[in-house]
Order: structure tokens, then C-alpha cells, then sequence
């Protein structure tokens, strides 16, 4: 992380402000949505209260700017993925790879997505339901490819298949997070998940299919 906020390097606005925002998912993530102010932010820094209040004029600022933040980060973590693989049901696949490297990697941005999930309060759900919508338009999109490739077997809509596979990414969030450690087999498990939800076509028998995420 940069030479921050103390004064040692002068930084321009739209960078301290970004740096302020890094340290807020930080305090959001330990501390929650609810809990989590300009105060805490401050003292990470190393600023004053009132320069975090001058790029986040009120609580409802900060709040919304950190989770617009989280929303930023998961679906460029979807782009990525969908761009990365050759056809739909790898970028299916390499989304929950991406996912699950994510939730190692940038645990604070996850832990605060999955609070934000589970947080149905009038002046945060309406901004997840919108991320939420826009993160299953483009599953739904790699999905329906799949069907149309042949790739899936005939069954759920493209959309409800969708649905199923983003729902369960809360429950492997706390697989991944869990304090007595994650499952030694996290990618099969995810991989099996995948095959059963979406009805991946299996290949005949005794050849595999090359598009699994890789085991560790």
C-alpha cells in the first residue's frame, strides 16, 4: 500500500480518496457495515477525522462508496474470469475459481459482500438486489451459451440454473472462511456443485473433461 495520508507524500484528491476507501473496506470487514465509520478509518490512515469526513461528508456517503467499491471489485472479478476462458461453461467455471482465489486473496472485499448479502436493511439492500441482478444477467448469459452448445443437458431455464449457482456462493464463503480450515478438496467439491446445478453433460465413460478447475 502506498505512503499514505500522513502528510510524507503529497497525494491528489482522487488518490487519497481511493486510498481512504482501501482502508474503509478494511474497517468495514472487521467491524460491519453498521459499525464501521470515520473515526476507524482515521486511525488506520493515519488522518485526522475530519480529512476522511472531507471526501465522505456523512455516514451514508461512506456506506454507499464502500459498497459501491465491493460491487466494482465482483464484477470485474466476473470480466476477468468470462474473458479468460474459451468457452461458457470454463468461464462458469473459472468465475468460482476466481471467486474462491478472491476470498484468499482480498478476504475484506469478500467478508464484506457476503455481510452485505445476508443485510436485507432498507438503506443497503436495494443497492445489493441491483448487484445482485447484474452479476446473475451475465451467468445467465455464459449459461444459456452453454445450453445452446450442447454443453448442458436440457432441463431449468438458463436463468434458473443461474440463480442456483449464485445462491451457493454464500455457503462456499463460509466453507472458505470457516476457523477449523476449508475443505482439503474445495475445487472438486466446487467443480461436482457445478456438474449437478447447471446439469453438465457427462462425457462418456472414461474420458474426462478437460474445462475442471485446476485441483490444488
Amino acid at each position: 500500500m502506498p505512503v499514505a495520508v500522513d502528510g510524507r507524500r503529497r497525494l491528489a484528491p482522487e488518490e487519497r480518496k481511493r486510498l481512504l476507501l482501501l482502508y474503509a473496506v478494511e474497517v468495514f470487514s472487521r467491524r460491519g457495515i453498521g459499525r464501521g465509520g470515520h473515526t476507524d478509518i482515521a486511525e488506520i490512515g493515519g488522518v485526522s477525522v475530519a480529512t476522511v469526513f472531507n471526501y465522505f461528508k456523512t455516514r451514508d456517503a461512506l456506506v454507499t462508496d464502500v459498497l459501491g467499491e465491493i460491487a466494482r471489485f465482483m464484477h470485474e472479478m466476473a470480466e476477468t474470469a468470462f474473458s479468460e476462458a474459451p468457452t461458457p461453461l470454463a468461464r462458469v467455471r473459472n468465475y468460482f475459481q476466481r471467486f474462491l482465489q478472491a476470498c484468499e486473496e482480498q478476504p475484506d472485499y469478500i467478508k464484506v459482500w457476503l455481510e452485505w448479502s445476508a443485510s436485507p436493511r432498507e438503506e443497503v439492500w436495494p443497492q445489493y438486489l441491483s448487484l445482485q441482478a447484474e452479476l446473475l444477467e451475465r451467468l445467465t448469459i455464459q449459461i444459456e451459451d452453454a445450453i445452446n452448445l450442447d454443453e448442458l443437458d436440457q432441463g431449468l431455464s438458463a436463468n434458473e440454473r443461474a440463480r442456483w449457482v449464485l445462491g451457493n456462493s454464500q455457503m462456499l464463503t463460509g466453507m472458505m472462511f470457516d476457523p477449523m480450515g476449508k475443505p482439503d478438496d474445495m475445487n472438486a467439491l466446487v467443480n461436482r456443485a457445478i456438474d449437478h446445478l447447471l446439469l453438465v453433460k457427462q462425457p462418456p465413460s472414461g474420458e474426462r473433461k478437460s474445462s475442471r478447475i485446476d485441483q490444488n
